[in-house]
């Protein structure tokens, strides 16, 4: 036979100041909160060209620019497939990865790697044409 239990009011209120008291907590040390992932979509990204991205590399803050966002292999950008260009100080410490991109409005996580003769690009590759 189920038993049936009534919560009262106040068990609930009691639960959410704890709930708040936790992530109070959580927040005054330093615990990240899940962060808004920004859509890997053509128009998302053309709108953050020239913004500002940080990541981490070996315990450093790198900061990247979105310097272009263009099709693959010369062709125009297509929903469904594109390459974002990144600049970045120096690649050197920036080999070939799948990296968090951090960004004021949300994150992008791709894999991005190292292209370009000077050493400061960046580049990451959507293709779903496959």
């Amino acid at each position: 036979m189920l038993q049936r239990r009534t919560v009262s009011r106040r068990a609930v209120l009691a639960g959410g100041a704890g709930a708040v008291a936790v992530g109070a907590v959580a927040v005054a040390v330093g615990v990240p909160l899940s962060r808004r992932t920004l859509p890997l979509e053509l128009a998302a990204v053309r709108a953050l060209v020239g913004s500002r991205f940080r990541t981490d590399a070996d315990g450093t803050t790198h900061v990247l620019t979105l310097a272009a966002v263009t099709g693959p292999a010369g062709a125009a950008p297509t929903a469904d497939a594109f390459a974002l260009t990144f600049r970045a100080a120096s690649t050197q410490d920036l080999p070939g990865a799948i990296r968090t991109l951090s960004h004021d409005d949300g994150d992008l996580v791709l894999f991005v790697g190292p292209v370009g003769p000077d050493g400061t690009d960046l580049e990451a590759v959507v293709d779903r044409t496959v």
